[in-house]
């Protein structure tokens, strides 16, 4: 299934995607910013849905409503304006727009309103495919790790974002697998197209971003009903591969800190998303268990063998973690021949510690390697302070 974003602010845009995902199994949106951008793109048939902004920095976003119900009748059209006066309702109306939603918008309207105008279950990738394909389709298509966060905490910090400031969010967010990821994603979507410059960790993420609409984010992904895992198997082995990941983040953050290394919050990051695609396979799991399908434990564990790597590879590139972010991911499970990198050693280091193998013979020589004292960790893996 797929949609067409048109806006024209990038971060609204992504805040937008954000809500579709989380309410239909397989959405891939496409995001464009301009009415040329988009009747280019339109064909009768691409597209399912569309989300539109009446004012675009070309024209109107009522003028590509008009071309395009030439073209299509019944698409979907989900009209968002910062106009709410009747004359601007009553023309949204006369060409059939489906949802009509003025700014500034709650992430629960816009929810609402594209349920009505398409609901979930007519999404045909939730009745289709058998799991080999859903899990192939994921290293094709977008995903987004959902998250444990409470709504209720999330509308509550919504009501005083004043008294919030960038550390206290990243610090409460610190340990959100889901919520790091989505906001690393847009961070970097936004930042490349301004600077270059690519973001490496929450709280910078955060800081492009800003408080508002990373809370807003957060509850587009607290709101997400089609990635959380009810399954206790799966919930169980998703709770161990989320305790490790942040082990070996906290691990290698204070190894970072004891060699005066400047980019510990980058290792800690690196760390809390070592296994997203883990995470990713079970929530896939969990979408099969949904559509009424079964599973034993050889499926699970045949799953997180063949799909976890390649999962997690494809979508570190889909959420624009910068090449050296990568690289320290990559570390914690293996390092090359020959690497002399001191921040990956460091990182690989760090896993051994985190899972208890520090006397092994690897872990003993990376540490002297790195410059760090290997009697030290022996049996000793440190917490963040």
């Amino acid at each position: 299934m797929k949609a067409m974003i048109l806006e024209d602010d990038v971060l609204m845009a992504e805040l937008l995607e954000t809500i579709l995902a989380g309410l239909y199994t397989r959405m891939n949106a496409d995001i464009v910013t301009s009415e040329e951008q988009a009747l280019a793109a339109w064909e009768p048939g691409k597209y399912q849905l569309l989300i539109c902004d009446w004012n675009l920095p070309d024209g109107s976003g009522l003028d590509v409503v008009r071309k395009i119900r030439k073209q299509d009748q019944d698409v979907p059209i989900l009209m968002i304006s910062g106009r709410s006066d009747r004359d601007s309702v009553l023309a949204a109306a006369h060409y059939r727009i489906s949802g009509f939603i003025s700014k500034p918008f709650r992430v629960e309207m816009v929810r609402d309103r594209l349920k009505t105008i398409f609901p979930p279950e007519t999404d045909p990738e939730t009745s289709s495919g058998d799991l080999e394909q859903m899990l192939a389709d994921v290293c094709e298509g977008p995903f987004q790790l959902p998250t444990t966060l409470e709504i209720a905490d999330i509308l509550e910090l919504m009501q005083r974002p004043q008294e919030l400031d960038v550390s206290q969010l990243a610090e409460r967010w610190r340990e959100e697998t889901g919520v790091t990821t989505r906001l690393l994603e847009v961070a970097n979507r936004s930042r490349f197209k301004m600077t270059g410059e690519p973001v490496r960790t929450l709280e910078d993420a955060i800081k492009v971003v800003g408080t508002q609409m990373s809370l807003n984010l957060a509850l587009g992904l607290a709101l997400d009903t089609t990635h959380s895992l009810t399954d206790s198997r799966l919930r169980e082995r998703a709770e161990g591969f989320q305790s490790q990941s942040e082990s070996v983040g906290t691990q290698a953050r204070v190894m970072f800190r004891d060699l005066q290394l400047d980019s510990g919050n980058q290792a800690y990051t690196a760390g809390l998303l070592s296994l997203v695609g883990e995470l990713v396979v079970l929530s896939v799991l969990q979408q099969y268990l949904h559509r009424g399908d079964s599973l034993d434990e050889g499926m699970i564990d045949k799953a997180l063998k063949n799909w976890a790597q390649p999962c997690g590879n494809r979508l570190k590139v889909q959420w624009r973690l910068p090449l050296d972010l990568r690289e320290l991911i990559g570390a914690i499970h293996s390092l090359p021949r020959g690497e002399t990198h001191q921040d990956r050693i460091v990182m690989r280091a760090a896993a051994l510690v985190a899972r208890g193998d520090a006397e092994s013979s690897e872990c003993q020589r990376l540490l002297s390697f790195a410059g760090l004292d290997p009697g030290h960790y022996t049996g000793n893996v440190h917490r963040a302070e």
